[in-house]
């Protein structure tokens, strides 16, 4: 998405234009612990564009993350079977009354009903944002005529348009924001021991299988490499014990790094990333690989995000497939200018497509779009 015009700068208006705004981010259960990194870039770019932020994230989830967070992070009691959306999005309001947001921008497509019920027990406009495929049947439920709806990525935008509930020309693609290094930094010493990130949630076993099965390869084809899966789900435990099986335990290690945002300091000394599953929701690991000058294989079945292009970005391979998967992984150890060429060519994608100056100015924009539109100014 183009850099959008910078309004002038809430409540107050004068000759059409929104001044200082503040906004209200809404988080679900899990909108930190995955986004939290370029959400906080986002927050803090902000305050230059006079767009104050105070977030609202479900407890005990939110106490905890306080100590993180850049701006003022209030916690709310999260929608249960004896607690129906209705009284928490009346209790969410009247916390907010003392706040008295411009606007509301639900984070992520897991809390746009609550979003949207917020909105109309205070009359405050609201702007949905989407990140998974998974969201898309609630996001057009809550979007009502002329709400803006921001997808992460164009398969998220083509799947909230193709069956109408979202006016087409109000949804919008707002891509991640991430920070990237200036050069890869893979490959360059020598006399080290390769580092292997696979990454995701584990809940495809088959799918990680296959990165086992790859690393028991190259150990019996005595590469010099250690090993990590990062990550956690519901094919774990066989995970670790297929390790076992294969002897991999002496050079692979299990990390969950939660959030998200540790793992741009872990491939830092990484060589490449793997992630071997494609999934609903956007996985932003890949996309922090490239931003950190690391040479991406990813699996080709397609998925949420839009960032990964043979050739370009990353190397694809079949999903499950460890012998196609060990093939990529030797040419990139045994062809290290190669990696490197590949990690360049994502860099300057990352660099295209992903800049956070680009989404501040978007997410502005759309904050001052919405509190006019509501206002009729």
């Amino acid at each position: 998405m183009g850099a959008m015009p910078r309004g002038a700068h809430n409540s107050s208006f004068s000759a059409g234009a929104v001044d200082c705004v503040c906004s209200a981010w809404i988080a679900g259960a899990e909108t930190l612990e995955l986004f939290g990194g370029t959400l906080r870039t986002l927050a803090v770019g902000l305050v230059d564009e006079m767009v104050d932020v105070v977030v609202c994230a479900p407890s005990p989830g939110g106490q905890g993350r306080r100590y993180a967070w850049p701006h003022e992070l209030l916690a709310y009691d999260a929608p249960r079977w004896w607690r129906p959306w209705r009284a928490t999005a009346g209790a969410l309001a009247e916390t907010l009354r003392v706040r008295k947001p411009d606007v509301l921008v639900a984070l992520d497509g897991s809390v746009a009903g609550l979003t949207r019920a917020v909105s109309d027990a205070t009359g405050l406009a609201c702007l949905l944002s989407c990140s998974s495929l998974g969201d898309v049947r609630r996001v057009r439920e809550a979007a009502g005529h002329g709400t803006v709806v921001l997808a992460a990525s164009e398969p998220i935008r083509a799947a909230l348009v193709a069956q109408g509930g979202c006016d087409r020309e109000k949804v919008h693609v707002m891509r991640p924001g991430v920070y990237h290094v200036a050069k890869p930094g893979c490959f360059r010493d020598g006399g080290r021991s390769v580092a292997i990130i696979a990454g995701g949630d584990m809940d495809d076993f088959a799918a990680f299988e296959a990165v086992l099965l790859s690393f028991a390869e190259l150990v019996a084809r005595r590469y010099d490499g250690v090993f990590f899966l990062v990550g956690t789900g519901r094919a774990e435990r066989r995970l670790r014990r297929r390790a076992e099986q294969l002897g991999l335990l002496g050079q692979l290690t299990f990390t969950d790094c939660r959030p998200l945002e540790q793992l741009s300091g872990v491939l830092k000394a990484a060589d490449v990333y793997i992630a071997p599953a494609r999934t609903a929701g956007l996985d932003i690991r890949p996309l922090l690989a490239m931003a950190a000058g690391v040479p991406v294989l990813a699996a080709a079945k397609a998925g949420a995000d839009d960032f990964l292009h043979e050739g370009e970005t990353a190397v694809l391979f079949e999903r499950a497939n460890a012998a196609e998967l060990t093939v990529h992984l030797a040419n990139l150890l045994d062809e290290p200018d190669s990696a490197r060429a590949l990690a360049d060519s994502a860099l300057d994608y990352v660099h295209r497509n992903h800049s956070p100056a680009v989404n501040v100015t978007a997410m502005a924009h759309f904050c001052r779009q919405a509190v006019r539109a509501r206002s009729g100014v």
